[in-house]
C-alpha cells in the first residue's frame, strides 16, 4: 500500500471541504471538535497518568472528528456513536489503545528531552521583584532543547496522525498503520506545511480583526466574549481538514 502525494494546492481544497462540512452541520462539527480538545486537555492535566490517559483517548477522539467530518460533508449529523462502536470492537479497541500508547511514548520522551537539555539554560534565567527578566531569557533561551523537543513531537504526530483511520477503516495492524502514517506524512510534508501556514495565518487574521473591531467600538473589556467563538470556529476548520486530507491520500487505496 502506498498513499497518494497531494499537490501544492491541495490544502486549499482540504480547507474548503472542511468549511463545507461545517456549513452543513455547524453545531455538530463545532461540538465534536471542542469535545475532542476539551477531553484531551482535561485528561492530560491529571497528575502522573494524565498524558497516558489523554493519549489513549486520542485515537478514538481522532476517529470521532474524522468520521464526523465525513458524515457532515455528506449531509448527515456527526454522531458520537463511532467512539462507542470502536470501543465495543475488541480487536480495533486493542489496536487503537496501542496507537495511543505509541503516541504517549513520543509525548513523554519529548517532555524528558526538554527537561534534560533545557535545565542549564533555564537555570540562568533571572527573576527580579517577583518577575522574570526577559533579557536573561533571550540570552539563555534553550534553542537546542526546543528543536529536539519539536522534532520528537513531530515524529510522534506523523506516526499517529493517520494511524487511527488506518486501523479503523483499513483494518491494519498497529505496526503497519504507524509505518504508513509516518511515511504518508513524510511524503506529503509540503502540502501539510502549507496547510499549517494557512491555518496559522487565518488564526492571526481572525485575532487581529477581533482586536480591531473591539477597539473601534470600545469593547476591549469584552474581547474574550468575541474571541472565544472565533477560536472555536478556527479550531473546527483546522480539525475539519483531517478527513479531506485522509481521503486525498488514502481514501481510494485498499490495504494490502
Amino acid at each position: 500500500m502506498q498513499g497518494h502525494i497531494a499537490t501544492f494546492s491541495s490544502p486549499v481544497k482540504w480547507i474548503k471541504q472542511g468549511i463545507e462540512a461545517i456549513r452543513r452541520a455547524p453545531f455538530g462539527m463545532v461540538s465534536i471538535c471542542v469535545f475532542y480538545v476539551f477531553m484531551f486537555s482535561v485528561l492530560s492535566t491529571l497528575p502522573f497518568v494524565g498524558l497516558v490517559l489523554a493519549s489513549f483517548f486520542m485515537p478514538f477522539g481522532t476517529m470521532l472528528v474524522i468520521e464526523g467530518t465525513r458524515e457532515a460533508y455528506n449531509g448527515r449529523q456527526p454522531s458520537y456513536a463511532v467512539m462507542v462502536d470502536l470501543f465495543k470492537n475488541v480487536s480495533k479497541r486493542s489496536r487503537l489503545f496501542k496507537v495511543g500508547l505509541i503516541y504517549a511514548f513520543f509525548l513523554i520522551i519529548a517532555n524528558y528531552i526538554y527537561l534534560l537539555t533545557a535545565m542549564d539554560a533555564i537555570s540562568q534565567w533571572q527573576v527580579k521583584d517577583g518577575q522574570i527578566v526577559w533579557e536573561s531569557v533571550a540570552q539563555h533561551f534553550p534553542w537546542t532543547a526546543a528543536i529536539l523537543t519539536i522534532l520528537c513531537y513531530l515524529a510522534g504526530q506523523m506516526a499517529t496522525w493517520f494511524a487511527p483511520a488506518l486501523v479503523a477503516w483499513k483494518n491494519m495492524t498497529v505496526g503497519k498503520a504507524v509505518f504508513y502514517s509516518f511515511f504518508g506524512c513524510l511524503r506529503n510534508w509540503l502540502p501539510i506545511v502549507v496547510l499549517t501556514c494557512i491555518v496559522i495565518g487565518l488564526t492571526l487574521l481572525a485575532t487581529l480583526l477581533v482586536i480591531v473591531f473591539c477597539s473601534a467600538v470600545g469593547l476591549t473589556g469584552y474581547m474574550v466574549y468575541f474571541m472565544t467563538p472565533v477560536i472555536f470556529i478556527i479550531l473546527t476548520v483546522g480539525y475539519g481538514t483531517i478527513w479531506p486530507m485522509w481521503d486525498d491520500i488514502y481514501g481510494d487505496i485498499a490495504a494490502d
